[in-house]
Parts: C-alpha cells; sequence; structure tokens
C-alpha cells in the first residue's frame, strides 16, 4: 500500500491539467505516492472522482482538480498531520490565484489566502457555514469507501454533501494552519461560471442554492435520528 493516492478527475483538458500533473510531480515527499488520472467525459465529477478511488492503493487519498496546483509541501503537511492527529478527514489553507476574473460581475477580488472561519469544526457548525475548503482535504480511503464516496448524482457542492456526511457519521476531522493547495481563479473554472450564471441567471443561483439548502436539510435530520 502507498501512503498517498493523488487523484485528477476531469472531464477534458481545460489547458492547465499538465500544470497540475507538474505540480504533483513537484512535490517534497518522504512517503509513497501514486498518481491517477479519472477521464470519462460522460462522467460527473462525483463519478469520475469515484471512479479514481476504485483504483487507488494509497491509505489516504487526496482530489486534485487539473486547473489547480498543490504547492511542494502539500503532501508531506497533510500526510504528517494526518499521522500526528489520527483524524479521517484533514484540511488547510489555500492560495487563491486570480487570473484576470476580477469584475463587479463575478465579485471576485484580488489574490489572497483562503483561512477557515474561527469557529469550532463541528458538525453544527459546518451546517451554518462551510469551513473546508475542499481543494486542501486529504481522507482515510477506509472513511471514503465506508461512506460510498461522493454522490454521483449531484452537479454542485459534492465536496460540501461530502463533508457533512463524514462529521454526521463521527469520523474526525483535523485543520492544519499550512498553504497546500492553489485554487485558480479564471473564466473557466466551475465555481467562477456558478458566480457568473448566478448573477446572470438568477434562477440557477437558486437552484444551487436550494441543491445546497437540500444537503443540510438531509443531513440536519439524519444527525437528529442518531443522536435521538
Amino acid at each position: 500500500m502507498v501512503d498517498i493516492s493523488v487523484i485528477i478527475p476531469y472531464h477534458q483538458e481545460r489547458e492547465y491539467l499538465f500544470d497540475a500533473i507538474e505540480s504533483y510531480e513537484a512535490q517534497e515527499f518522504t512517503g509513497t505516492s501514486e498518481l491517477i488520472l479519472s477521464h470519462n467525459p460522460l462522467f460527473t465529477l462525483g463519478q469520475n472522482f469515484n471512479a479514481g478511488v476504485a483504483k487507488a492503493k494509497g491509505k489516504y487519498i487526496k482530489v486534485l482538480p487539473d486547473d489547480d496546483l498543490l504547492t511542494p509541501n502539500c503532501l508531506q503537511d497533510l500526510f504528517d498531520a494526518a499521522l500526528a492527529s489520527d483524524a479521517d478527514l484533514i484540511f488547510a489553507q489555500s492560495l487563491n490565484i486570480n487570473e484576470g476574473v476580477k469584475s463587479t460581475v463575478t465579485g471576485i477580488e484580488d489574490t489572497n489566502l483562503w483561512t477557515p472561519p474561527d469557529i469550532e469544526f463541528t458538525f453544527e457548525n459546518l451546517l451554518e457555514r462551510n469551513f473546508i475548503h475542499g481543494g486542501t482535504t486529504l481522507y482515510r480511503t477506509e472513511m471514503f469507501l465506508a461512506l460510498r464516496g461522493y454522490d454521483e448524482f449531484v452537479w454542485a457542492a459534492e465536496e460540501y454533501e461530502f463533508h457533512l456526511k463524514c462529521l454526521c457519521n463521527g469520523y474526525r476531522v483535523y485543520y492544519t494552519p499550512k498553504v497546500v493547495f492553489h485554487y485558480r481563479m479564471w473564466l473557466g473554472s466551475k465555481s467562477i461560471q456558478d458566480k457568473i450564471n448566478g448573477m446572470v441567471k438568477l434562477s440557477h443561483k437558486d437552484k444551487r442554492r436550494d441543491l445546497v439548502d437540500s444537503f443540510r436539510d438531509k443531513y440536519r435530520n439524519l444527525w437528529g435520528e442518531l443522536n435521538g
């Protein structure tokens, strides 16, 4: 078994795939790792990621979107935090890289550092506010498989839904204050398109909000059932 499997799920090559691969190859990691490209143009993001996990040999798994980058210290810092905490889900900080998308339409600001809000990292607080940056996460593979991975039928916020499922089921989360990820903001990224479409077409924005609210209702009810 290798220590970490890094999975790049993607539908089509969008200009930055080789940059993502190079960021994996530049890792300063003393453990063992593997890179898995999971590509099917007919799959959702969840389906592509789950398909990659099915091939993974790592004790832990790391998602790397095809248009983003790992910092050279990423795998080492996340792996060290996983061993020290024995947590099932590790997350960290991200540097947001703005590539010409700042405008009154997107509302995106200049390059900045993402850090979680100053709150307890509990299931109850995750229901109210998403404090986990999905690009920074490291998952214990055993947990991911036990929870049957990402929901393959949702079209947005897949990571948030999975994180709610993790904490609702009592899995342990741990935060390390290290920058491990570079999130690229560009006009072709899904999150930026959602922002643009949300401004231009309010129904799209409403549908996304309704989807996230449905996740919260689902896991709030499940939490109540589990905790009597």
